[in-house]
């Protein structure tokens, strides 16, 4: 389904960026938590970086079964080209004021929106350099089984260099994002990472709401290997107290590109 939205950027329209890569089991349960969103009104990309499994199947599926979102759309690759090159192609339709990038074997809260932008707004009335809202998360398993909350920590700007605590789905004002793209496509591992050094380093700080308010999802085929790293700590009963915030993985060959 693809609707147009008149006119320039909507007041208060939220941009949901899905990038997904053979995450056919996840892809609808991740779709399915945006269209649930109590908050309007939604416009909702996915990108589709050449998966070889089902996923473009779900995703057409998912889409045409709902029209409560102002607009969707579908852009399939035909080959892989990594999360960056999906999230540069959908920064460059995504219409809204505000953005949430969903990694598409997670799922947001049904609050999620609604909160985050409420916060936002209260924020940037008060310090105009916030340009995004972060949260803690539940961490769960391959099927939807409860492990453990993910911890995140307030925000600090001379963090991000070495750890890497901002979780993907954060709100953001979509200027934001869309001033510190293109992002590099040769990136392929600590996407996340690149993309927040970008915009720490274009001025904006983050707000950071200490509850868990997106479901983070721990399975074997975590891109980054998150999973494995974190279930066994769990297991092992050694998990630290900010469990989002030691594992991901810094790309050191690209810490000084920004």
């Amino acid at each position: 389904m693809l609707n147009r939205i008149d006119g320039e950027r909507g007041t208060g329209l939220l941009s949901v960026l899905i990038p997904n890569f053979n995450y056919g089991p996840f892809i609808e349960r991740a779709i399915r938590s945006v269209v649930e969103q109590d908050y309007g009104p939604i416009e909702l990309i996915v990108v589709d970086d050449g998966s070889k499994d089902d996923s473009v199947n779900v995703i057409e599926a998912a889409l045409n079964s709902d029209d409560s979102l102002a607009r969707s759309e579908l852009i399939a690759f035909k080959r892989n080209r990594g999360k960056l090159a999906a999230l540069n192609a959908a920064l460059k339709v995504a219409q809204g004021e505000y953005a949430i990038i969903l990694d598409s074997d997670d799922y947001l809260a049904g609050n999620y929106a609604s909160r985050c932008i409420a916060e936002l707004r209260a924020a940037r009335e008060q310090d105009a350099k916030i340009g995004f809202v972060y949260t803690d998360c539940t961490l769960v398993d391959g099927n939807d089984q409860f492990i453990d909350r993910g911890r995140s920590t307030m925000f600090d700007a001379s963090l991000v260099d070495r750890l890497s605590f901002l979780p993907e789905p954060a709100l953001t004002l979509t200027e934001a994002l869309q001033a510190a793209a293109p992002f590099d496509e040769s990136i392929r591992r600590a996407t996340k990472h690149h993309k927040w050094r970008r915009i720490v380093a274009d001025g904006w700080a983050g707000l950071h709401i200490a509850e868990p308010l997106f479901y983070y999802r721990m399975h074997d085929a975590n891109m980054s290997g998150i999973g494995q790293k974190v279930l066994s700590e769990v297991e092992s009963g050694t998990k630290g107290a900010r469990i989002l915030s030691g594992y991901w993985e810094l790309s050191k060959e690209k810490l000084a590109a920004g």
